[in-house]
């Protein structure tokens, strides 16, 4: 197999087994399911005259297998993090796992006591946006249009400014 294609899948195996292997959710290597993906289909498609048909099935096999148990277990704990009111480290997901976590973060803010919501808004992003470190030192997105976030007022405010979200509350 290709060393271009063998690097991508021993940092995706290493890091499942890393996640498999602990209650924590760790920091992925790669900045998104989706960044993953392409770049093993990229470096597939630049190696096919290297590999034969059945090695490339039986490798998009194996990475299917691998990033099913990856998300699985990533949600897993998100999941377990969310149950018990444990702070969720946002730092440590992907974007993809942000969208799904959304919904939910705004159940826990809109229960949240009056004091805690007052420096936060709901926002609804007008059109894509790259990641942007919050006031707090938090890193938030990249987001896609229609995206809808919990972020503190004041960043809320100068992307409202900017023209690039809708601040629902």
């Amino acid at each position: 197999m290709s060393l271009l294609i063998s690097d991508v899948l021993r940092r995706l195996m290493d890091f499942t087994k890393l996640e498999v292997s602990t209650e924590e959710i760790q920091k992925p290597p790669f900045e998104s399911y989706a960044q993953l993906i392409q770049e093993l289909n990229r470096r597939l498609s630049t190696s096919g005259n290297v590999l034969d048909k059945e090695l490339i099935e039986s490798t998009m096999g194996m990475v299917r297998e691998t990033i099913a148990i990856l998300a699985r277990k990533r949600m897993e704990k998100i999941m377990r993090y969310y149950q018990t009111g444990r702070e969720i480290p946002q730092d440590a997901l992907l974007p993809e796992e942000r969208r799904f976590l959304m919904p939910f973060l705004e159940l826990r803010i809109t229960e949240a006591p009056k004091g805690e919501t007052q420096g936060l808004s709901i926002v609804s992003f007008k059109k894509g946006f790259p990641v942007l470190y919050s006031v707090r030192l938090v890193t938030m997105g990249p987001f896609s249009q229609f995206d809808i976030a919990v972020m503190p007022r004041s960043d809320a405010e100068e992307l409202l400014r900017r023209g690039v979200i809708d601040i629902i509350r």
